[in-house]
């Protein structure tokens, strides 16, 4: 999935998500793949996830 012109205050790594909800970082993967969870590429292929989706399932309104 990319995204252009996204502020990179709004994303976070897949260490960032795993250890908000304690999950194995298997989980946000699966997560992602079934859409649950927004992500885009860095330049350098690695994938960063939007904050507001994590502060969403957190909040349990997903």
């Amino acid at each position: 999935m990319t995204q252009p012109d996204v502020d990179p205050m709004d994303l976070l790594t897949p260490q960032e998500v795993t250890q908000a909800f304690r999950v194995d970082p298997t989980t946000v993967l699966r997560w992602a793949k079934e859409g649950r969870l927004r992500w885009v590429r860095t330049l350098g292929g690695h994938r960063r996830y939007f904050k507001s989706d994590v502060q969403r399932l957190l909040k349990g309104t997903a």
